[in-house]
C-alpha cells in the first residue's frame, strides 16, 4: 500500500486531472454540450486557433445560460460562455490549499493549472480535491506534449427533416 501525504501538504501536480478533452474557441455552445455529454465531463478547456489556453467552460455555466429560443443561441461561439478577463490559474507547484483559495476567490469549482508560459498542463476540480482527501489515487494516462487533443463531433440529424432529405445518412468512410 502506498502512503500519501496529507492533502494540504501536496502540490496541485499530484492531484490534478491530466487527461483533458478540449474544444476550439470557434466551436459552438451546442458542440461544447455534445462533447461534455459524450465524454461525461463537467469542464471543457477552450483553446484558441494556435492551441493556446483561453479558458474553461463548465456544465453549470452552460446549462444556466442555455436559451431554447432558437438555433442561433446554440450556434454562438463557446467563448460567449467564458467569464470576462483572463482566467484565474495556478502553477503545478502550488499547494492544494493555494489552489482551493483560488477556486473560492474565482467562485468556481475548478482552477486551470498552467506552466510559466501559460500553457495548460492540467485542471484541478472539486472532484480531484475530494478524491485526494479520501486518499483515492486516480491513475492518469501519460501526457503527450503540448495542449491536449482537440476533438470534433459532427451532429447527425434524423432522416426526413424538412429541407434536409439526406439528413441522417452517412456516407462511406
Amino acid at each position: 500500500m502506498v502512503a500519501y501525504r496529507p492533502l494540504e501538504r501536496r502540490t496541485v501536480a499530484e492531484v490534478m486531472t491530466l487527461d483533458l478533452l478540449t474544444v476550439s474557441e470557434s466551436e459552438s455552445v451546442l458542440m461544447a454540450w455534445e462533447l461534455m455529454c459524450k465524454a461525461g465531463v463537467h469542464h471543457l478547456p477552450v483553446a484558441d486557433d494556435e492551441g493556446g489556453f483561453v479558458g474553461v467552460v463548465d456544465a453549470q455555466t452552460l446549462t444556466a445560460s442555455w436559451d431554447a429560443c432558437g438555433p442561433g443561441q446554440a450556434r454562438r461561439s463557446v467563448t460567449a460562455l467564458l467569464p470576462p478577463g483572463p482566467p484565474v490559474t495556478v502553477p503545478p507547484t502550488a499547494t492544494v490549499a493555494e489552489a482551493a483559495r483560488a477556486m473560492v476567490k474565482a467562485g468556481r469549482d475548478h482552477v486551470p493549472v498552467t506552466d510559466d508560459r501559460n500553457v495548460l498542463v492540467g485542471l484541478l476540480t472539486a472532484r480531484d480535491l475530494v478524491s485526494g482527501l479520501a486518499g483515492v489515487h486516480r491513475e492518469a494516462a501519460p501526457r503527450t506534449g503540448g495542449m491536449p487533443s482537440l476533438y470534433r463531433i459532427e451532429p447527425v440529424f434524423p432522416a426526413g427533416l424538412p429541407g434536409r432529405p439526406d439528413a441522417g445518412r452517412m456516407g462511406p468512410d
